[in-house]
Formats: structure tokens, sequence, C-alpha cells
């Protein structure tokens, strides 16, 4: 049972949680599952921005950016926001924005280091998890534990190694769907150009072989490293396969950015900075949001 949280203002609570952890089973959420969202979004040709968080202002400004267009929205914490913050204070900070949303939120933990790390973070309330991990005999298990308590994996496909192309495109096809069968997965993160922490909009994705791959497995695909993609074709891969797209760098400069613009006038409260930050953050969200065909999606979901 994984978590989307509708807000108190609709007339009804979507979320209903269980009696505190104990040690044993995760706490957990009886909700419409996330997984339900992701699979709408590519049943239905939009994607969902996964908005990464290193902060309250950043997870503020996801949530606020998603619920001022009216679309579900994945809340995304990484493992290197787990080594700054914590990841039980990161997991708190998101329950309480997911439970107090008006719009679905899925919590997401992004590369985590390890299995125990994924299990760790759905004990403490994430709806799922992407491992660090390209190794099926790895993937599967926690797959199966994850499953059982109502959570996710995403895992990613690796395609090339040191810029080159592993395989023919045929064979390439043929063992990504493989990896999916054998690793268990309920999303799939694939290579189409990107990279990540590039901050000049650059990239072009190779979109013939997004199709193919959507032709290939029926799994919500995932892009890694949007920041630096052509917005162009961003547009266009959320039409055609694409369920979830990670950002992160282009959210966190103009966060920065407008932080240190506020600094720089002698301000001494941090408050003024961060909450600058936050406007910007959320001005930038709202944009991608808008971009991938996830506005005003939330109204279907309800």
């Amino acid at each position: 049972m994984v978590r989307a949280a509708g807000g108190p203002q609709q007339g009804h609570r979507l979320r209903a949680t269980s009696p505190p952890h104990q040690g044993g089973e995760p706490r957990v959420t009886i909700t419409a599952p996330a997984l339900d969202l992701l699979r709408a979004a590519r049943r239905e040709g939009y994607a969902l921005a996964a908005l990464n968080a290193v902060n309250m202002e950043t997870a503020q400004a996801a949530v606020r950016a998603a619920e001022a267009e009216g679309a579900p929205v994945i809340l995304q914490f990484s493992q290197n926001a787990a080594r700054y913050a914590g990841l039980p204070m990161l997991a708190a900070l998101g329950r309480e924005l997911r439970a107090c949303a008006a719009v679905p939120v899925i919590l997401h933990f992004d590369h985590a280091e390890s299995p125990d790390v994924a299990w760790q973070a759905v004990e403490a309330g994430f709806d799922g998890v992407m491992l660090e991990s390209d190794d099926p005999a790895v993937l599967a298990p926690l797959a199966e534990r994850l499953h059982a308590a109502g959570a996710y994996l995403e895992a990613e496909y690796e395609v090339t190694e040191k810029g080159e192309r592993q395989a023919t495109q045929h064979q390439d096809l043929a063992q990504l769907a493989q990896f999916a069968r054998d690793s268990r997965c309920d999303l799939l993160a694939v290579a189409l150009g990107s990279v990540h922490k590039q901050a000049q909009k650059t990239t072009r994705l190779d979109l013939e072989r997004l199709e193919a791959i959507a032709a290939q497995t029926p799994l919500p695909l995932v892009l890694h490293g949007a920041s630096g993609v052509v917005e162009a074709d961003l547009e266009v891969a959320a039409r055609c396969g694409l369920s979830k797209v990670n950002v992160a760098t282009e959210l966190t400069t103009a966060f920065s950015e407008a932080a240190l613009e506020v600094f720089q006038t002698g301000a001494r409260d941090p408050r003024r900075a961060l909450g600058a930050g936050r406007e910007a953050y959320q001005a930038r969200a709202r944009a991608v949001i808008r971009l991938l065909g996830a506005s005003g999606k939330a109204r279907a979901l309800r």
C-alpha cells in the first residue's frame, strides 16, 4: 500500500496511517498506489516531475509548485541529501508535506547506496526507492521485500560505457527487456543521452531509442539528469513513454542564485535569503511541471 496524499480541503483524505513503527514491518499508509499515478502518466502521455529537494525550503517549494499547477508530483530526496540532513529527518519532512498536500505526492528516495539503506527509507515512510545497482541478483531480492511492504523499486539499466554503445540496438533492447524481468523492478531508468549535474540545456535525447524501449516494455520509464536536456526534447519524451523525469541541478541553481542575491545586499536574516530561494525554486519547478504535461492532472486522480 504505497502512498499518495490528498489535502483536507478536498473534503476527504486519501491517507490512513498504520500504528507507529515498532521495529518490525515498515510504517505503511493505505492510499491510492504511487505506481498507479506513474502508470496513468505513461498511459495518458505525460510525465511526473521528480523534484530533488535538499532541505525544508526546497521540499516546500516542490510541493507548492505542484499544488499551484494542480499536478501530481514526486518529492525526491537523494542519498547525498540523506548524508547531509539524515534520513529520518528527511523522511519526517516528506511525510508531513505529503500528508498536507492538496495534490498527490509520491515520496521517493533516489540513488540508495545499498539494499539496507533502501529498506531503511521504506521503513521511514518512502513510497519507493532507486537502488544504485544494475545487478539483478541484488535488485530482485530487494524488489520482493519492497513489494511485500507496498513499496516500489526503480532500477537503472546501463547501456553505455565510456561513451560507446555496448551492443547493437536490437541486442540492447533484448537485454533491457531481460533486465527488467530479472530485476523485478517497477520503474526502469534508461540512458537516452542525458548526464547528471549539467547546467546548460544543450543535450539532445535519443527519442528514437525511447520509442523503441517504450515498445519493448510496459514499465514506466525514468530519465535521470534532465536539467541539461533541450526542453523541446523533454516535452516530446513525456508523450512517448517517460513517466518520471528527475530534475535537480536547475532547481538548486535557481534556489542558490536567488538566495545569494539577497545575502549580497547585506541581509543577515537567513530566512530572507532562503525564502527568496524557495520562491525561485518554485517558479522553476512550475515551469518543469508544465513542460512535462502534468499540469491539471491531479483532478483526474481524485
